[in-house]
C-alpha cells in the first residue's frame, strides 16, 4: 500500500533498494553511465568502504528507468543552456571542464534545484 501512494521516481528508488540491494546513497548517486541494460546490471561506485561493485538490475525496472533517464537528459539540456550541469568528481571536473555536458554523467535521480558544488563553488545539479 505504501508503494501505491509514492510517485514513480520514489517507487523506482525503493525498488532498487530492495531489488538490487543498493544503499540509499548508492541509489541516489547513480548516473546514466552506471546502467548496463544489455547485461542487466548496475555499477555502483564508491559504495561501502569506498569500493565499486556490480549489482543486478531488475528487468521489470528497465522501461521505467529508461523513462527517468530521458527526463534527466531533458533537465540536463536545459541546464546546459544555462552553462551548468551535474556535479562531477573534483579531478574529472578539473581535467575535463566540459564533461558536465555529456549525458553519461547526469544523475538518474537529479535534484529539483541547482546548488553550489561543495568543493569548487560552481553552480550544479546534484542528486
Amino acid at each position: 500500500r505504501i508503494l501505491q501512494v509514492m510517485d514513480t521516481r520514489n517507487q523506482v528508488i525503493f525498488a532498487l533498494l530492495y531489488g538490487a540491494g543498493l544503499r540509499i546513497n548508492e541509489c541516489l548517486r547513480l548516473r546514466v553511465k552506471d546502467f548496463d541494460f544489455d547485461n542487466g546490471c548496475i555499477t555502483v561506485h564508491d559504495g561501502k568502504g569506498g569500493k565499486s561493485r556490480n549489482s543486478l538490475l531488475p528487468t521489470r525496472l528497465i522501461p521505467v528507468i529508461k523513462q527517468l533517464i530521458e527526463q534527466a537528459r531533458l533537465i540536463q539540456q536545459d541546464d546546459n543552456l544555462q552553462g551548468v550541469g551535474p556535479s562531477l568528481p573534483f579531478a574529472l571536473d578539473r581535467k575535463y571542464p566540459s564533461a558536465y555536458r555529456q549525458a553519461a554523467w547526469m544523475f538518474v535521480f537529479p535534484s529539483s534545484t541547482l546548488c553550489n558544488h561543495p568543493y569548487n563553488g560552481k553552480l550544479c545539479r546534484h542528486h
